[in-house]
């Protein structure tokens, strides 16, 4: 069985390795980025079935790489930071994480909260679906960013594309429109 697979981003080279041998030891696979922009490439290549994620960070913030996480993945995230103000854990919260637990912190607590999300997760079946989805004679290529329509592909905006991903990643669900806006933004 494959081992429930967990990326961690943290600039911080202590906080990588103390969180690494913590996770290992509770039984996952863990991955490692220094910054934003090499968590969204890890994401892309690798495919962690969770990210924990710190905010304050060089280069790509944890806002911003969330952001352009929501773009392409539904992949759960737990943003681990230093900053644990109420309007930080909301803007977190709003931009498409999971959970929100502020440093300093248990790390048996971080171990519970990936657990609670782990089981509220199929992590095939959710990424089976976010891979692909076709309906009718249009196409959503999630992974390569493509639309395709009676055959043709279909150019977007920065912002049409994460409107549309937004919509088919979350049908059937009732979205408001300040929620769309604000992932989609």
């Amino acid at each position: 069985m494959k081992k429930f697979r967990v990326l961690v981003v943290d600039d911080e080279q202590r906080i990588l390795n103390f969180l690494s041998s913590k996770l290992r030891a509770s039984g996952y696979e863990v991955l490692t980025a220094g910054n934003g922009a090499e968590a969204l490439e890890q994401v892309q290549a690798q495919e962690p079935d969770l990210v924990v994620l710190d905010v304050m960070m060089p280069k790509m913030d944890g806002f911003e790489s969330l952001k352009e996480l929501r773009a392409f993945s539904p992949v759960p995230v737990i943003i681990l930071s230093a900053k644990g103000t109420n309007v930080d854990k909301v803007k977190g919260l709003d931009l498409g994480a999971d959970d929100y637990l502020a440093k300093p912190f248990s790390p048996d607590e971080l171990v519970a909260r990936i657990e609670a999300v782990r089981r509220r997760l199929s992590p095939d079946e959710k990424r089976k679906a976010y891979e692909k989805l076709s309906l009718g004679d249009l196409t959503i290529d999630f992974k390569k960013r493509l639309v395709i329509a009676r055959g043709e592909e279909v150019r977007l905006t920065r912002i049409e594309w994460l409107l549309l991903s937004e919509l088919a990643q979350n049908a059937g669900s009732l979205m408001l429109y300040g929620d769309l806006l604000a992932r989609a933004t």
